[in-house]
Protein backbone atom coordinates (compact mmCIF):
# COMPACT_ATOMS: atom_id res chain seq x y z
CA UNK A 1 0.00 0.00 0.00
CA UNK A 2 1.24 3.44 -0.86
CA UNK A 3 2.16 5.34 2.27
CA UNK A 4 0.21 8.34 3.51
CA UNK A 5 2.56 11.29 3.79
CA UNK A 6 2.19 13.34 6.98
CA UNK A 7 3.75 16.38 5.28
CA UNK A 8 1.75 18.48 2.80
CA UNK A 9 2.63 17.92 -0.86
CA UNK A 10 3.60 20.87 -3.05
CA UNK A 11 1.04 21.30 -5.81
CA UNK A 12 2.64 24.29 -7.49
CA UNK A 13 5.10 27.12 -6.84
CA UNK A 14 4.40 30.84 -7.09
CA UNK A 15 7.34 32.29 -9.07
CA UNK A 16 8.13 35.23 -6.78
CA UNK A 17 10.76 35.77 -4.06
CA UNK A 18 12.66 32.73 -5.23
CA UNK A 19 9.54 30.59 -5.46
CA UNK A 20 6.79 30.16 -2.86
CA UNK A 21 5.56 26.55 -2.63
CA UNK A 22 1.80 26.08 -2.32
CA UNK A 23 0.84 22.77 -0.74
CA UNK A 24 -2.23 20.59 -1.12
CA UNK A 25 -3.24 21.46 2.45
CA UNK A 26 -3.40 25.15 1.51
CA UNK A 27 -5.11 24.53 -1.85
CA UNK A 28 -7.80 22.29 -0.38
CA UNK A 29 -8.36 24.83 2.41
CA UNK A 30 -8.86 27.43 -0.32
CA UNK A 31 -11.36 25.13 -2.03
CA UNK A 32 -13.27 24.70 1.23
CA UNK A 33 -13.23 28.46 1.88
CA UNK A 34 -14.29 29.24 -1.70
CA UNK A 35 -17.16 26.76 -1.43
CA UNK A 36 -18.36 28.39 1.79
CA UNK A 37 -18.07 31.90 0.30
CA UNK A 38 -20.12 30.86 -2.73
CA UNK A 39 -22.68 29.24 -0.44
CA UNK A 40 -22.87 32.43 1.67
CA UNK A 41 -23.34 34.64 -1.42
CA UNK A 42 -26.12 32.40 -2.74
CA UNK A 43 -27.88 32.42 0.62
CA UNK A 44 -27.52 36.20 1.04
CA UNK A 45 -28.64 37.31 -2.40
CA UNK A 46 -30.82 34.45 -3.70
CA UNK A 47 -32.37 32.74 -0.69
CA UNK A 48 -32.46 35.36 2.07
CA UNK A 49 -34.72 37.81 0.14
CA UNK A 50 -37.27 34.98 -0.18
CA UNK A 51 -37.45 34.25 3.53
CA UNK A 52 -40.96 34.02 4.94
CA UNK A 53 -42.41 34.70 8.39
CA UNK A 54 -43.17 31.00 8.76
CA UNK A 55 -39.96 29.15 7.81
CA UNK A 56 -40.17 26.18 5.48
CA UNK A 57 -37.69 23.90 3.76
CA UNK A 58 -34.13 25.23 3.52
CA UNK A 59 -35.01 28.38 5.47
CA UNK A 60 -36.05 26.20 8.38
CA UNK A 61 -32.71 24.33 8.28
CA UNK A 62 -30.72 27.59 8.26
CA UNK A 63 -32.69 29.10 11.12
CA UNK A 64 -32.33 25.95 13.20
CA UNK A 65 -28.56 25.93 12.60
CA UNK A 66 -28.15 29.60 13.54
CA UNK A 67 -30.37 29.20 16.59
CA UNK A 68 -28.40 26.14 17.72
CA UNK A 69 -25.04 27.90 17.33
CA UNK A 70 -26.17 30.91 19.39
CA UNK A 71 -27.81 28.72 22.03
CA UNK A 72 -24.77 26.46 22.25
CA UNK A 73 -22.45 29.46 22.60
CA UNK A 74 -24.71 31.08 25.20
CA UNK A 75 -24.65 28.00 27.41
CA UNK A 76 -20.84 28.07 27.52
CA UNK A 77 -19.79 31.73 27.55
CA UNK A 78 -22.96 33.59 28.49
CA UNK A 79 -22.28 37.33 28.11
CA UNK A 80 -19.89 37.00 25.16
CA UNK A 81 -22.02 34.53 23.22
CA UNK A 82 -23.22 37.07 20.65
CA UNK A 83 -19.59 37.94 19.83
CA UNK A 84 -18.37 34.35 19.69
CA UNK A 85 -21.33 32.73 17.92
CA UNK A 86 -20.26 33.92 14.42
CA UNK A 87 -16.79 32.42 14.99
CA UNK A 88 -18.28 29.16 16.24
CA UNK A 89 -20.70 29.07 13.30
CA UNK A 90 -17.80 29.59 10.90
CA UNK A 91 -15.89 26.75 12.57
CA UNK A 92 -18.91 24.46 12.25
CA UNK A 93 -19.18 25.13 8.52
CA UNK A 94 -15.46 25.10 7.76
CA UNK A 95 -14.57 22.02 9.79
CA UNK A 96 -17.73 20.19 8.79
CA UNK A 97 -16.82 20.66 5.12
CA UNK A 98 -13.04 20.22 5.54
CA UNK A 99 -13.33 17.03 7.60
CA UNK A 100 -15.69 15.37 5.12
CA UNK A 101 -14.24 16.60 1.83
CA UNK A 102 -12.77 13.14 1.30
CA UNK A 103 -16.26 12.22 0.07
CA UNK A 104 -15.41 14.36 -2.98
CA UNK A 105 -12.09 12.62 -3.56
CA UNK A 106 -9.87 15.20 -1.82
CA UNK A 107 -7.69 14.69 1.23
CA UNK A 108 -9.04 16.58 4.26
CA UNK A 109 -6.73 19.50 5.11
CA UNK A 110 -7.24 18.64 8.78
CA UNK A 111 -5.11 15.51 8.26
CA UNK A 112 -2.15 17.92 8.35
CA UNK A 113 -1.07 19.13 11.78
CA UNK A 114 -0.22 22.61 10.44
CA UNK A 115 -3.88 23.25 9.60
CA UNK A 116 -5.32 22.02 12.89
CA UNK A 117 -2.62 23.87 14.84
CA UNK A 118 -3.44 27.12 13.04
CA UNK A 119 -7.11 26.75 14.01
CA UNK A 120 -6.11 25.92 17.58
CA UNK A 121 -3.99 29.06 17.81
CA UNK A 122 -7.07 31.15 16.95
CA UNK A 123 -8.93 29.52 19.82
CA UNK A 124 -5.91 30.06 22.11
CA UNK A 125 -5.89 33.76 21.21
CA UNK A 126 -9.63 34.03 21.96
CA UNK A 127 -9.19 32.27 25.31
CA UNK A 128 -6.73 34.91 26.47
CA UNK A 129 -8.50 37.81 24.74
CA UNK A 130 -11.81 37.18 26.49
CA UNK A 131 -10.08 36.27 29.73
CA UNK A 132 -8.38 39.68 29.73
CA UNK A 133 -11.53 41.42 28.50
CA UNK A 134 -13.52 39.97 31.40
CA UNK A 135 -10.98 40.31 34.23
CA UNK A 136 -8.38 42.74 32.95
CA UNK A 137 -4.74 41.87 32.37
CA UNK A 138 -3.83 41.79 36.06
CA UNK A 139 -6.94 39.79 36.91
CA UNK A 140 -6.06 37.25 34.22
CA UNK A 141 -2.54 36.93 35.65
CA UNK A 142 -3.81 36.62 39.26
CA UNK A 143 -6.15 33.84 38.15
CA UNK A 144 -3.12 31.59 37.62
CA UNK A 145 -2.38 31.80 41.34
CA UNK A 146 -5.77 30.48 42.48
CA UNK A 147 -6.47 28.71 44.74
CA UNK A 148 -2.82 28.71 45.87
CA UNK A 149 0.08 30.62 44.26
CA UNK A 150 2.47 27.68 43.83
CA UNK A 151 0.24 26.05 41.20
CA UNK A 152 0.68 29.03 38.85
CA UNK A 153 3.44 27.38 36.75
CA UNK A 154 1.27 24.28 36.32
CA UNK A 155 -1.72 26.36 35.15
CA UNK A 156 0.50 28.29 32.73
CA UNK A 157 1.77 25.04 31.23
CA UNK A 158 -1.80 23.74 31.04
CA UNK A 159 -2.87 26.83 29.10
CA UNK A 160 0.10 26.55 26.73
CA UNK A 161 -0.82 22.91 26.11
CA UNK A 162 -4.35 23.81 24.97
CA UNK A 163 -3.54 24.55 21.29
CA UNK A 164 -1.30 21.47 21.09
CA UNK A 165 -4.04 19.30 22.58
CA UNK A 166 -6.78 20.69 20.31
CA UNK A 167 -4.64 20.39 17.20
CA UNK A 168 -3.39 16.88 17.94
CA UNK A 169 -6.83 15.51 18.81
CA UNK A 170 -8.44 16.55 15.54
CA UNK A 171 -5.37 15.74 13.45
CA UNK A 172 -5.06 12.26 14.92
CA UNK A 173 -8.72 11.34 14.58
CA UNK A 174 -9.20 12.61 11.03
CA UNK A 175 -5.89 11.08 9.90
CA UNK A 176 -6.86 7.80 11.55
CA UNK A 177 -10.12 7.74 9.60
CA UNK A 178 -8.21 8.41 6.37
CA UNK A 179 -5.78 5.56 7.06
CA UNK A 180 -8.60 3.13 7.81
CA UNK A 181 -10.45 4.06 4.62
CA UNK A 182 -7.28 3.63 2.56
CA UNK A 183 -6.79 0.17 4.03
CA UNK A 184 -10.38 -0.77 3.29
CA UNK A 185 -10.08 0.43 -0.31
CA UNK A 186 -6.99 -1.73 -0.80
CA UNK A 187 -8.51 -4.86 0.76
CA UNK A 188 -12.14 -4.52 -0.40
CA UNK A 189 -12.16 -1.99 -3.25
CA UNK A 190 -15.83 -2.45 -4.18
CA UNK A 191 -19.05 -1.65 -2.24
CA UNK A 192 -17.59 -1.70 1.30
CA UNK A 193 -15.80 1.69 1.07
CA UNK A 194 -19.04 3.40 0.07
CA UNK A 195 -20.84 2.19 3.19
CA UNK A 196 -17.98 2.51 5.66
CA UNK A 197 -17.17 6.05 4.52
CA UNK A 198 -20.48 7.07 6.11
CA UNK A 199 -18.85 6.42 9.49
CA UNK A 200 -15.12 6.94 8.99
CA UNK A 201 -15.50 10.05 6.83
CA UNK A 202 -18.89 11.63 7.41
CA UNK A 203 -19.81 10.67 10.98
CA UNK A 204 -16.29 10.92 12.40
CA UNK A 205 -15.67 14.23 10.63
CA UNK A 206 -18.82 15.78 12.09
CA UNK A 207 -18.12 14.35 15.55
CA UNK A 208 -14.62 15.88 15.52
CA UNK A 209 -16.12 19.21 14.49
CA UNK A 210 -18.49 19.07 17.44
CA UNK A 211 -15.67 18.14 19.84
CA UNK A 212 -13.46 21.00 18.60
CA UNK A 213 -16.12 23.69 19.04
CA UNK A 214 -17.20 22.24 22.39
CA UNK A 215 -13.65 22.31 23.77
CA UNK A 216 -13.03 25.79 22.32
CA UNK A 217 -16.09 27.18 24.11
CA UNK A 218 -15.26 25.26 27.29
CA UNK A 219 -11.74 26.72 27.47
CA UNK A 220 -13.02 30.23 26.76
CA UNK A 221 -15.73 29.76 29.39
CA UNK A 222 -13.12 28.71 31.96
CA UNK A 223 -11.01 31.80 31.17
CA UNK A 224 -13.88 34.19 31.94
CA UNK A 225 -15.15 32.46 35.09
Amino acid sequence: MEGIDLNPKVWFTIPIMGGIPVTDAVCISWIVSAGLIIFAVIVRFCIFPRFQDIPRGFQNVLELLVEWVYSFSRDAVHEFSDELAPYIGTLVLYLGFANTIELFGLRPPTTYIVITFALSLITFFLINFYGIKKKGLWGRIKNYGKPVPFIAPIKVLSDLAVPVSLASRMFGNILGGLVVMELIRKVVPVVAPAFLSIYFTLFDGLIQTYIFITLSLTFIGEAIE
